[in-house]
Order: structure tokens, then C-alpha cells, then sequence
């Protein structure tokens, strides 16, 4: 059954893979000998994990929505230190 709680959990999903995303393209565009037409590409391409992300956690339990919230909110964080 889907409730609030699911909505919510999705949208923080959705907005952590965006997050996540947007990161990764700038990483993409940073490296050298990229072009940004080509890390533009790479990044179009690995969009497609927000939309599967957010369908993903509103159909689970929430339990298992929160263990797929923790993935990229590690990934990021993983990220950011690593800056």
C-alpha cells in the first residue's frame, strides 16, 4: 500500500540521485581530455537511475526504501569527502 511515508521516501530518492547525478557529470567534466559534449552524454545516460530509483522505493517497504535512500546518500558523502 502506498502511503505519504512512501511518497516521501521517494522524493528524498529522487532528489539524491539527481544530487548524485549532477556530481558525477562534474567529475565527468573535470577529467582531462573530456569533452563536455561526452560527459554530457555519459551523464544523460546514467540519468535513467532517477526515474528507477523513485519507482523503485515507492513500490518496497519502506525498511528496504531506507536501505535504498542510505546507497547514495553514502555515495555522496563518499563524494564530498573525497573533494
Amino acid at each position: 500500500m502506498i502511503d505519504g511515508w512512501h511518497w516521501i521516501a521517494a522524493s528524498v530518492e529522487a532528489v539524491l540521485l539527481i544530487i548524485l547525478v549532477l556530481l558525477w557529470y562534474d567529475s565527468l567534466r573535470e577529467r582531462p581530455g573530456w569533452t563536455i559534449a561526452r560527459a554530457t552524454r555519459r551523464a544523460a545516460l546514467a540519468a535513467i537511475i532517477i526515474p528507477i530509483g523513485f519507482v523503485l522505493v515507492l513500490f518496497v517497504p519502506l525498511w528496504l526504501g531506507g536501505i535504498l535512500i542510505a546507497i547514495p546518500l553514502l555515495a555522496i558523502g563518499a563524494m564530498a569527502l573525497a573533494d
